[in-house]
């Protein structure tokens, strides 16, 4: 048989044509395309049309989009990007997932299930997707806020975490054998297999890249990488662990090696495969008239992945000190079942100790909090302005107490509020302290809160979008307001606030992409400083210098690139005042 006569190529072909058809009828009606992926499993599976019906075939396809997926996240994921929070993850994390467990325990027992059943409901609930969160921060541009690290470092324990559940999962749906030697050896084989992979990181991984770049060879750099991916993988297999560990974790060491950016730039180009392949997958296991028929008990579980995904990890956050608007954003962010959830809920399949109807309870579950997902993404800009009017929710009551009682509060008029102690608030701070100018600062990270205190900083630890944290801040006496984060969230809430509170007070914006720029300045900032433009100029200045360009032509240069940028400034500027004047009208 040749491979155009193979019944899993026409499959594949199927799937790719037919879901790029919905995803691209999803995007021109502005709807997610994860959606169309999904929609699109669900038409071309076993339960709608039936062009694809071989279970076993759909249950490979979805593990293998699993694996390259796994993959794929962690050649994106680099421990640089969570340092220091590394507490809130283990700890953070920790706690969810052992309460998620709990309440699944409680919930199995409500319904008659066993105790098994309890754990795997638990187990699963309690993994949120890394494909569907990395994507979302990427597409917005949220990856390096403090919602976006908080997510990221939690959803890194998470999957660390899949190791051990998956075990548990596996030696608990055993019950002929001993649990204690079960468990001892599942932890021998993990032991083993961290042993291993950690030698061939830190002695052979390095060197053998580094080699293999002095070839100067584009393709052979990328056939080594896909050789090591594979066989990492299947040495997670040699040990008796899933192929999908290995691929995730081979990812995580690739990332963290001096040519990490080089691996993400030949791989993560496929993450999107991957992505809706899974998301393909999942939908063709989907079975419509199952979920209409069990709508309540599937409303249930429901409603447990928004509790522990979502409300008990905002409390969790909370209590380590994040202010609200972040933790609500963050727990609204992981508020879904992920990737590993299915390996562990094919892997409980496989025990034979889980019926066919729990199965697709959990399976319609997933599908239904993931297609779900997209619409509690759009919710958060509207979350974030209902906590803009909380006062509880910009400072704790304690902190409100604190500031109002010293004598810096009092006396503070005609003063700068600094958003922000990052290095770039920390300059400013450092110039307006030595030339006496009256400021205060608004910070939310508890550790950049500690830096400013042990730098005598004057310092609110609340959120500046806030209302009430603007108005502690005395922004009605204020001169100007300096937003020197380039967070897209963040920034606009703050421009939005102090129009509302104090239109006269001078606005300055710290922005990082151009497209943000006329936005700013349409909302009410006065001056928005553009990290884009002044890298542009730089490099210009720079490159025509060493071409040994006259200085004046080199001028022009830059002058016609100030020029193309300040039209659109002036546009969103004109389109401001125009709003206003008809305002007053």
């Amino acid at each position: 048989m040749g491979l155009a006569e193979h019944p899993f190529f026409s499959e594949i072909l199927l799937v790719l044509f037919i879901a790029t058809i919905i995803a691209a009828t999803f995007e021109r009606l502005k709807l997610p395309a994860t959606l169309g992926f999904l929609i699109a499993g669900v038409f071309i599976g076993p339960h709608a049309l039936g062009f694809i019906s071989d279970t076993e075939r759909i249950y490979n396809l979805a593990e293998l989009g699993v694996i390259f997926l796994l993959l794929t996240i962690g050649i994106e994921f680099s421990f640089d990007r969570i340092r220091g929070l590394g507490k809130i993850a283990a700890f953070g994390g920790g706690i969810q997932i052992i309460v998620s467990i709990a309440i699944g325990i409680f919930v199995s027992q409500l319904f008659g299930w066993s105790l098994y059943h309890g754990f795997v409901l638990g187990a699963v609930v309690a993994l949120s997707s890394t494909a569907i969160v990395l994507k979302f921060l990427i597409d917005r541009g949220e990856l390096e806020t403090l919602h976006g690290k908080l997510a990221i470092a939690i959803l890194v324990f998470q999957d660390l975490a899949f190791v051990p559940l998956l075990i548990l999962v596996h030696t608990l749906g055993m019950p002929g054998q001993d649990l204690t030697s079960s468990l001892f050896i599942a932890a021998v084989r993990v032991i083993l297999f961290s042993v291993v992979i950690t030698v061939l990181w830190r002695f052979v991984l390095t060197r053998l890249l580094e080699w293999v770049v002095l070839t100067r060879n584009r393709e052979v750099f990328l056939l080594t990488v896909i050789v090591i991916c594979l066989g990492g993988a299947f040495l997670s297999a040699f040990f008796g662990l899933s192929m999908a560990i290995g691929a995730f974790v081979v990812g995580l060491m690739l990332a963290n090696t001096p040519y990490g950016n080089q691996v993400a730039g030949e791989i993560v180009p496929f993450r999107h495969i991957f992505v809706n392949l899974f998301f393909v997958s999942l939908g063709l296991l989907f079975n419509p008239q199952f979920a209409l028929a069990n709508a309540g008990l599937i409303l249930v579980v429901f409603g447990l992945v928004l509790v522990t995904n979502f409300v008990i990890m905002t409390l969790i956050i909370m209590f380590f000190g994040f202010p609200p608007r972040i933790a609500l954003v963050t727990g609204l962010i992981l508020a879904q079942i992920g990737e590993f959830s299915f390996l562990l809920l094919d892997q409980s399949r496989k025990t034979g100790l889980i019926e066919d109807s729990f199965f697709n309870i959990l399976l319609s579950v997933a599908f239904l909090t993931i297609f779900a997902t997209p619409f509690f993404f759009r919710a958060i800009p509207l979350l974030a302005r209902l906590c803009d009017k909380i006062p509880l929710f910009g400072m704790s009551t304690k902190e409100a107490k604190k500031w109002e009682a010293s004598p810096i509060a009092k006396g503070l008029k005609n003063h700068v509020i600094i958003c922000g102690y990052g290095m770039v608030g920390r300059d400013l701070v450092i110039a307006l302290q030595q030339e006496e100018v009256p400021h205060v600062v608004l910070e939310l990270n508890p550790k950049e809160i500690k830096i400013a205190r042990e730098d005598n900083a004057n310092i609110i630890y609340g959120d500046a979008t806030n209302e009430e944290v603007m108005k502690k801040a005395k922004i009605a006496n204020a001169r100007a307001v300096v937003v020197s984060f380039a967070e897209p969230f963040g920034m606009v809430h703050i421009v939005r606030v102090v129009q509302r509170l104090n239109p006269d007070t001078m606005i300055v914006v710290r922005s990082r992409y151009e497209k943000d720029v006329p936005n700013l300045y349409e909302l009410g900032a006065d001056l928005v400083v553009m990290e884009e433009l002044e890298a542009s100029l730089e490099l210009n200045r720079t490159v025509l210098e060493s071409f040994k360009i006259p200085p004046e032509k080199i001028q022009k240069h830059l002058q016609k690139i100030r020029t193309r940028k300040e039209l659109a400034i002036e546009k969103a500027i004109f389109k401001r005042t125009t709003g206003l004047s008809e305002e007053k009208g």
